[in-house]
């Protein structure tokens, strides 16, 4: 069991976690990709120039819903109660099992291809689906598309519920997650209008900073003695 608290808001986790770094796994069922962040820029900016809305999600409990496609079994401890003792065979992929990554990634795939996604050449992670939208000028074909970084989930479309409601009967969502584009990876997202008219996406890090700042200054204040406290000017590690 695995306790830890996350930095940005200091939530607490628990995690049954396997020993996966004793495991000999052969690199080839380790590998698991994502999508660049140029692929994410591009989509953006074909996103505002058609007016496609982008909705955000976050995948709930990601590993544990892919099967497990290592050979694995473990003796269980005093957490399990009346069952300590006992041998278990691993069947899901397990947090800290290498092939844990790859594991869900293939899983989630099969997942795109029976809703009628095709994997992007250029970048596997990018999918993609024509859809037909009836407008005055007649019926108008488009492609819809899905972004896939591990568990958080893009979708360009110019309905993106309706998407995301068919992936959620597969994958359940974290409760709040699905909504506008706000913070993607880490990175504040707005939609902006520049001087010259245009729509364009603006991206920054600050609230992930500013955040992860203000919460640690609270950690400080409230559980460590005053002689600790934050510097706001502190020295360049990287002169």
């Amino acid at each position: 069991m695995i306790f830890d608290v996350k930095m940005e808001d200091f939530h607490r986790k628990v995690q049954l976690v396997s020993g996966g770094q004793i495991m000999d796994v052969p690199p080839t069922i380790i590998h698991a990709s994502v999508v660049s962040h140029e692929t994410v820029l591009i989509t953006l900016t074909m996103a505002v120039l058609n007016a496609f809305e982008v909705v955000a999600a976050d995948i709930l409990n990601m590993y544990i819903t892919s099967l497990n496609k290592e050979k694995i079994w473990t003796l269980l401890g005093p957490e399990f109660g009346k069952d300590k003792g006992h041998n278990a065979i691993v069947v899901r992929a397990l947090y800290g099992l290498k092939s844990a990554g790859a594991a869900f990634r293939r899983h989630l795939a099969d997942c795109m291809r029976q809703l009628g996604y095709e994997s992007n050449k250029a970048d596997p992670d990018l999918w993609m689906k024509v859809y037909t939208q009836e407008t005055k000028n007649g019926p108008k074909k488009y492609y819809s598309y899905i972004l896939i970084y591990v568990d958080d989930i893009l979708c360009k479309h110019y309905d993106p519920d309706l998407i995301l409601t068919q992936i959620d009967k597969y994958f359940p969502f974290k409760p709040d997650s699905v909504g506008e584009l706000d913070v993607y990876l880490g990175a504040k997202l707005k939609l902006m209008q520049l001087e010259n008219g245009v729509w364009a996406w603006g991206l920054s890090l600050s609230k992930y900073v500013q955040e992860a700042v203000r919460n640690c200054k609270k950690y400080v204040g409230e559980n460590l003695n005053k002689f600790y406290k934050l510097m706001h000017f502190a020295p360049n590690p990287s002169p």
